[in-house]
Order: structure tokens, then C-alpha cells, then sequence
């Protein structure tokens, strides 16, 4: 039973980690005001392998700015290799991001929000484009990044 409980201590510290709350990120975020909410533990590159929507409803405007909320759902802080929340943008739903913002982890608790201010980049050769959070943790004792994204239209002035 001992061995059973460390388990399952071990795989509360192991799954979620970041969400994205505004824009929402993809999929569900049922649960996120609780530390370890499995919608904020996705490892896998770049969005975690939430499929983009079939459609997409958020349109911003390039050029204008727009403040990004993330949520560091699960601390996992390291003092000695701090990690930090990065913001990238790409056009299209394919593609290489391009970073927008750094945030840099210093220990703050489990459920902190932090909010960024962005351009929106104007489109090239798609009018729409993702954004990217990515927690980089740096801590040996956690995976190495949790991934969200969300998908929007981008209009031209």
C-alpha cells in the first residue's frame, strides 16, 4: 500500500503543468484551479498533440497588441537551473514559431498567473496563425517542457 501511495505522489508531480488561459487554449481546461490538472500536463511538442479545431472563432488584428495569460498550474522550479515560459507565434498551422516573450521562472507558487503583452505579427501566406506557451523547466527531476497552443484568424488593416 506504502509503494502503491509513492506512486501515486510521484505521478501527481509528473502531469500537468501550464495552462494557457488567455486566448483559451486548445481542447479542455475543465479543472484548471487545481495544482496538477491533467489538461495543463501536455509534453508533447509543439501543442501537446491537440489537433488544431475545424474552426477557428478568436480574430485579432495584426499589429495590435493582446495580453497572454498562462498559468503555472504545477510548480517546478529549480533554483539551481531557473526555467521560464516562452510565448512564440507562427502563421499558419504549419511551420517554425517565432519567439514574441520570455518570462523567467523564479519560484513562484503552483496556480500563479503571469501576463504578457504581444503584437500580433501580420500574416504571411495564411490569415491565420498559433500561438504557442511553452513552460521550460530545467529541473532534472520533471520533464523537460509542457506545451499549449491556440488558434486564431488574423486580420489585415
Amino acid at each position: 500500500m506504502k509503494t502503491i501511495a509513492v506512486f501515486l505522489l510521484f505521478l501527481a508531480g509528473t502531469w500537468a503543468h501550464m495552462c494557457l488561459i488567455s486566448p483559451p487554449q486548445r481542447g479542455s481546461m475543465t479543472g484548471i484551479n487545481k495544482p496538477a490538472c491533467p489538461d495543463c500536463g501536455l509534453v508533447t511538442g509543439p501543442c501537446g498533440l491537440r489537433p488544431e479545431p475545424n474552426k477557428t472563432t478568436l480574430a485579432l488584428l495584426a499589429g495590435s497588441q493582446y495580453t497572454v495569460t498562462i498559468q503555472k498550474n504545477l510548480d517546478h522550479y529549480d533554483s539551481a537551473s531557473p526555467g521560464e515560459f516562452t510565448i512564440s507565434f507562427r502563421a499558419g498551422m504549419t511551420g517554425d514559431f517565432t519567439l514574441l516573450q520570455k518570462i523567467p521562472d523564479i519560484g513562484e507558487p503552483s496556480l500563479t498567473l503571469y501576463s504578457v503583452n504581444i503584437t500580433i505579427p501580420k500574416p504571411v501566406g495564411s490569415d491565420k496563425g498559433t500561438l504557442q506557451a511553452v513552460y521550460v523547466t530545467r529541473n532534472p527531476q520533471a520533464p523537460p517542457m509542457f506545451y499549449q497552443c491556440t488558434d486564431f484568424i488574423i486580420g489585415v488593416d
